[in-house]
């Protein structure tokens, strides 16, 4: 479905970045959600991100790995905890896809 233009003013709110997903687990009361504690690097630090990816994807699958994150969308709580961000993923209509980066990327680089 595509969605309504956006201008580069909204595009430039945006902050995509880098994050390390340092620690991975499921939420408690939850076969869908996974807690993860990401490494956004130095502006942002380690915050919690909470995604429903534990349909296709195991906290040992993230854990360690690098991907693209939102790191400034506000704040929503989920299953009583707060997520302070986003991964993003490939959204096929039959699975969501991680797009994994370079390991040797430093966290927090900024992502245009």
């Amino acid at each position: 479905m595509k969605k309504l233009i956006a201008s580069f003013s909204d595009f430039d709110k945006l902050d995509f970045r880098v994050g390390e997903v340092k620690e991975a687990s499921m939420v408690e009361g939850s076969k869908n959600i996974i807690l993860m504690k990401v490494d956004l690097g130095e502006d942002y630090g380690t915050v919690e991100i909470l995604s429903g990816l534990a349909k296709y994807y195991t906290p040992e699958d993230l854990t360690g790995n690098k991907y693209i994150f939102l790191a400034n969308l506000e704040p929503k709580k989920i299953m009583g905890k707060d997520s302070n961000g986003m991964i993003l993923v490939a959204d096929d209509p039959e699975k969501f896809h991680l797009l994994p980066l370079d390991k040797n990327l430093k966290n927090g680089t900024v992502i245009r």
